[in-house]
């Protein structure tokens, strides 16, 4: 390995694999999820700037499906080493995706991750953004070994959360 990360959760901890309701299921994404994540994430680029921090300009207006496609492989392989871990929020028949979530390590103080995550332009024609937020809130509560989980830019203002990226 050309660096050392460590595991966001312990290889003794399991780590929640699936979520399933009645409207869409949330399961690991994989690079086999590329053509599909390109789908929902260029036909939401509005919906989802911001995301990962006010100054954050993803998703690129020339994002291009091959770097969706490196991007999904990075994700499925920080799965694997369980340093970040990434999910697809997919319909009930997972064709159609409908979001991603982020479970994330953080260098913030009094956070053991962060969870980042948005919803398609699709998901929030069905009227689904409300039902993935609570249903993501309650499955990391309940089903991911932390004590403390931040929501940046959701329940915590960017300025007591400064994203990643921002060279501190």
């Amino acid at each position: 390995m050309p660096f050392e990360t460590p595991p966001l959760v312990p290889a003794d901890v399991a780590v929640p694999d699936r979520l399933e309701t009645d409207a869409f299921v949330v399961r690991p994404l994989t690079i086999e999820d590329a053509e599909m994540d390109y789908e929902a994430v260029t036909t939401s680029r509005e919906r989802l700037r911001g995301t990962f921090g006010p100054a954050d300009a993803w998703p690129e207006p020339d994002l291009t499906l091959g770097q969706n496609r490196i991007d999904l492989a990075w994700h499925q392989k920080e799965h694997q080493r369980r340093d970040a871990f990434t999910y697809a929020v997919v319909d009930p028949d997972e064709t159609v995706e409908l979001g991603c979530v982020y479970v994330q390590p953080t260098r913030v103080d009094g956070y053991d991750a962060a969870v980042y995550y948005w919803t398609s332009a699709t998901a929030f024609t069905r009227g689904l953004d409300a039902a993935i937020e609570e249903a993501v809130r309650e499955w990391v509560e309940t089903d991911w070994p932390f004590e403390s989980v931040a929501y940046p830019g959701r329940d915590l203002a960017w300025v007591d959360f400064p994203p990643a990226t921002d060279g501190t």
